[in-house]
């Protein structure tokens, strides 16, 4: 019995290092400082409160739900207004999509525009990843190299996480 129920744990050890290769855990975030050459346009909602608030996780799926059947385009993103890994109290945010512009698509009712804007100095961590591990590799990432190059975060975050390609956090500095 005791060696079936190690042989049970092992396998299913293996397999969950093969699930979490799969969506990216053991990928490294390349971290560059660099300045925003353009605008980046979100249609979305914005949110304050707790993250543990009742509305926030149906807030994500209703801008996925948008996307999934066709009333928005884009990919998604969020903007955070404080650092949401420090965020206990209130969470500030524009959960939304990343859209081409302020024009080609007609809002669903409740849906404004945000704009990231350019000529910002900013972090830049990207990871080919799934969106579930991202952010707990890219976070991480800038805090290093905030520290590194002794930068001063002012606790803007831009998320991007396409369903193909690179996810990314953008966090401006001074």
């Amino acid at each position: 019995m005791t060696r079936w129920l190690f042989l049970l744990i092992f396998i299913f050890t293996i397999g969950a290092a093969i699930l979490f290769a799969y969506v990216g855990g053991f990928k490294e975030a390349s971290v560059t400082v660099t300045t925003t050459d353009a605008p980046v346009f979100l249609a979305g909602q914005a949110f304050k409160g707790l993250a543990s608030d009742e509305k926030f996780g149906p807030l994500f799926r209703s801008v996925k739900d948008a996307k999934d059947q066709g009333r928005l385009h884009g990919e998604l993103a969020n903007i955070y207004y404080n650092d949401p890994a420090k965020a206990r109290d209130t969470v500030r945010a524009f959960i939304g999509l990343v859209v081409a512009d302020t024009v080609s698509q007609q809002l669903p009712a409740g849906y404004r525009y945000r704009t990231f804007a350019a000529g910002q100095r900013v972090v830049q961590a990207r990871i080919t990843a799934s969106y579930l591990v991202a952010p707990n590799k890219l976070y991480p990432a800038i805090t290093d190299a905030v520290k590194q190059q002794q930068l001063k975060l002012k606790h803007v975050y831009l998320e991007r996480f396409p369903e193909q390609g690179e996810s990314e956090v953008l966090a401006v500095v001074e």
